[in-house]
């Protein structure tokens, strides 16, 4: 078994337990040289004490130049060391690794994400397993880990860094768990309840929460829209996960929801999340400014791929859910294009009266994404004929003495059902 080794009484305790039970550990050790002399000192103890007790030893050197960055040095270490430590349990067939985190660690977490204002699972804490990785000490106190090896006659290196109260963890275990101990000496039994049932409380909510999930959204062309409306323990959890939102994201998107004001949206790097009154969609930046060139079409039947949409044009009687004309009185070749704000139309049935489109799109239900995929079809002087979901034109329109009709029929995002606007709830 592979264990992440460090010098202190946790790791050093692990190593020399897991030996005591049967296995073979293998200790991995990273100096990270951020401290100076210390730090030299530090990996030559490592040496010397798996040479003592006939450990097998990987040592990593890495320079401090490498952990700088935006994210913190706390967190590039952190990655660097399981990075390396996966690649050597793939170099050496060790099918488990193990990390010496205790009780201790699982109650500074605990107030760590408190403090850090934690939205969700507080009481989460540090698994026992995580993927390949184990914490065989996770129930273990640290104080039992001393007497242990105190039996064992096993010395241990302490980091002097552990001590110092400008890292926030630091604060947690020497500032702010010793009084709470004084107020509740059986502090340790209590918190192991209370984190026993709240993980028996959190298998029951993800089985609810994976129903809802389930119901709550639906698939568009652009990306998909969530439409049912969620308690907010189970709004974060579910789109964190989903959508792999960040904190500060889940609150804008709360306000969100709960503003009903269609049209409202939030953009977040590449992607565009925006309020209908079907709920909040999601699509990328690039598909809220589409720029789709206009598509031509002549008198001849024919089928298109067209941005999001498949068109089919063709002559003669066109399906139910198809705009159709009197060909006679179209002029060829036709365009589709994105609509424009601006744009009017006088359709069937208003006597020549014309109507603003974003009227049309509100009167037939297109919100958001699909308002900015829909489109128009314009004649070759540059008259509109007709609208996506709508009618053809007052003066396009077939009647009973039609010798032949002209239909153009689109459907959304390849579907094989044919276009049909967002119904509102």
């Amino acid at each position: 078994m592979l264990v992440a080794f460090s010098g202190g009484p946790d790791s050093v305790g692990l190593a020399l337990a897991l030996r005591d039970l049967g296995y073979e550990p293998y200790l991995a050790y990273v100096n990270h040289n951020l401290r100076g002399a210390f730090s030299l000192q530090e990996a030559q103890w490592v040496r010397e004490f798996a040479q003592q007790w006939a450990f097998p030893l990987q040592v990593l050197e890495l320079s401090p130049d490498r952990l700088r960055g935006e994210r913190g040095i706390q967190a590039a270490a952190r990655q660097a060391r399981y990075a390396w430590m996966e690649q050597l349990l793939n170099e050496r067939a060790i099918a488990w690794g193990a990390t010496a985190h205790t009780w201790e660690d699982q109650m500074e977490t605990f107030l760590y994400r408190f403090v850090r204002g934690g939205i969700e699972w507080d009481w989460r804490g540090i698994p026992y397993r995580r993927g390949r990785w184990l914490r065989p000490l996770l129930y273990t106190t640290r104080q039992e880990i001393i007497l242990y090896l105190q039996a064992q006659g096993a010395a241990y290196f302490l980091d002097h860094t552990n001590y110092m109260p400008k890292y926030l963890r630091n604060q947690v275990r020497w500032c702010a768990l010793p009084p709470l101990y004084r107020l509740n000496p059986d502090l340790r039994t209590s918190w192991l309840y209370r984190w026993r049932l709240a993980q028996a409380q959190r298998r029951h909510l993800l089985r609810l929460y994976a129903q809802w999930e389930a119901q709550a959204f639906l698939s568009r062309p652009y990306g998909e829209i969530l439409v049912r409306s969620l308690p907010i323990d189970a709004f974060y959890h579910i789109l964190r996960r989903r959508w792999t939102l960040t904190s500060e994201s889940l609150k804008r998107l709360w306000r969100l929801w709960h503003s009903n004001r269609s049209g409202a949206l939030y953009e977040s790097n590449a992607t565009i999340y925006v309020r209908t009154p079907q709920g909040i969609e999601r699509g990328e930046k690039s598909l809220w400014k589409p720029a789709w060139e206009p598509l031509e079409l002549s008198a001849e039947p024919g089928q298109w791929t067209w941005g999001l949409w498949h068109i089919e044009t063709g002559t003669g009687e066109g399906p139910p859910d198809s705009i159709m004309w009197d060909k006679v009185k179209l002029n060829f070749p036709l365009r589709v294009r994105l609509w424009q704000v601006g744009d009017r139309l006088a359709p069937a049935g208003l006597k020549g009266y014309t109507k603003k489109l974003s009227d049309i799109w509100q009167e037939v239900g297109l919100y958001g994404f699909e308002r900015r995929h829909a489109f128009v079809i314009e004649d070759s002087r540059g008259n509109l004929i007709g609208a996506v979901g709508y009618r053809p034109s007052y003066d396009t329109i077939p009647t009973a003495s039609t010798a032949e009709t002209f239909y153009l029929r689109a459907r959304y995002g390849g579907a094989l059902s044919a276009f049909s606007p967002t119904s509102q709830p």
